[in-house]
């Protein structure tokens, strides 16, 4: 059986008109196609990048269990897609996908057991959520089962950012937390949240978190490892306990992060780039520190981290900072600027930055940008056959943050972001 497929000479059957579910859908159904079975449980193969090579050279593997790259993500995106088709063979394989994801969650080493994307809490997140659009008491229990070994889980030995830590389960934790009144779980909260205070390193900028040991970076800016996934976390815990003490720690790693805003760029350094040669635009006279611009790293991130910070407090300067985030981030939502469809860092995390802000701010402008973007990718996959992932190599990855899942999801988005809420930023 064919499980990896590279992209054909000529491109599949893509309707020129098609809708953004049908998009989904055709997503969908490749990534079925290309189910590996064994009982009631499948996986997929994936390829990524061998890290010996500084161009991109990929080996393959099966899919792990974590959300960001493996199974719970690609599960994820296909109960989703079940609730908005009803097609009944996503919704067999968005089960087996599931049962393989909690079989084997237990494989995730304990210094990842916490995060969102690379841990429990996005696959206990992934079963309940999809246990639900699937209609499936038994995972969804699984989920909650899972969500009580989280609780349990030893702090000195998990990290503190969005990928791997307290950053990226609290927000999840919370929106569960209020969906099932649990006393031992917002406790928990509590716990990650004093975590996230301890943890802060003061300076004379403010407050940041050392989240990458023995780096030999400065302390990071933005969402996915820096100060916005933190400061983020800790709005959100202060909005569910009221305690000043996180909304005050809060402001002062925003405080760390505008203090190197570059005004040129109208963007924040991407501090693991600066050994590389400075940016410089001798036509509009730019020089500055190196800068990202996605979810994980820059403005994108950033911009989405400053608009829930507004949305919580009502801040009238968090609302000018996430503005200034959302017009970098779309002023570079080109192909030149990122030359692939994913929600890490690619086209289609940036256009989900303009899809929470245009629900946010109200103004459908920054929808319609990012629903150009869904075009976008249709015209370049009916012209090459291949929807581009964040590896950069010729292969139809499953993977939800730099593959196929990711981008089935983000159609969906487009389709009905009010019902498909974004995973980038969650609220």
């Amino acid at each position: 059986m064919e499980t990896l497929t590279i992209a054909p000479t000529l491109p599949m059957t893509a309707p020129a008109t098609s809708t953004f579910v049908d998009m989904a859908a055709e997503i969908g159904r490749l990534i079925c196609r290309d189910a590996i079975w064994q009982g009631p449980r499948c996986n997929f193969l994936t390829s990524t990048n061998d890290p010996q090579f500084e161009y991109p050279k990929p080996y393959f593997k099966s899919l792990e269990a974590d959300f960001y790259a493996g199974s719970a993500g690609v599960a994820y995106f296909l109960a989703a897609l079940y609730h908005a088709t009803g097609d009944r063979l996503i919704r067999k394989t968005a089960l087996g996908t599931l049962h393989n994801a909690l079989a084997t969650s237990r494989r995730i080493p304990a210094t990842a057991q916490l995060g969102f994307f690379s841990g429990w809490t996005g696959i206990a997140y992934a079963a309940i959520r999809a246990g639900r659009w699937l209609s499936d008491e038994a995972v969804l229990s699984e989920g909650q089962r899972l969500l009580t070994d989280i609780v349990n889980l030893d702090l000195h030995r998990v990290g503190i950012d969005v990928i791997d830590g307290a950053a990226g389960a609290i927000p999840a934790l919370i929106q569960l937390e209020r969906e099932q009144d649990s006393p031992p779980l917002r406790s928990f909260i509590i716990r990650l949240a004093d975590q996230l205070v301890s943890r802060a390193e003061q300076s004379a900028e403010g407050c940041s978190w050392n989240t990458i040991p023995n780096s030999g970076y400065r302390n990071l800016t933005g969402l996915a490892h820096g100060t916005a996934g933190i400061t983020n976390a800790l709005f959100e815990a202060f909005a569910l306990t009221g305690n000043a003490t996180y909304r005050e720690t809060a402001f002062e790693g925003l405080r760390y992060e505008n203090s190197f805003f570059d005004q040129q760029q109208q963007n924040w350094p991407d501090f693991r780039m600066e050994n590389q040669p400075r940016q410089h635009d001798a036509s509009k006279g730019i020089t500055g520190p190196a800068c990202s611009c996605s979810w994980c790293h820059g403005a994108p991130g950033i911009a989405l981290a400053r608009l829930r910070g507004y949305e919580l407090t009502g801040l009238a300067a968090l609302r000018a900072e996430a503005e200034t985030g959302i017009q970098t981030t779309a002023r570079q939502l080109t192909w030149e600027h990122q030359q692939n469809f994913s929600l890490c860092h690619g086209l289609a995390g940036n256009a989900d930055v303009l899809l929470e802000a245009a629900d946010i701010f109200y103004l459908p402008d920054w929808r319609q940008q990012a629903e150009a973007i869904g075009q976008l990718r249709q015209e370049r996959y009916q012209k090459t056959g291949l929807w581009a992932n964040g590896l950069y190599n010729e292969y139809q990855i499953p993977d939800f943050m730099l593959g196929l899942s990711g981008t089935g999801y983000f159609c969906l988005r487009l389709a009905n972001p009010a019902v498909y809420r974004s995973v980038l930023m969650l609220r």
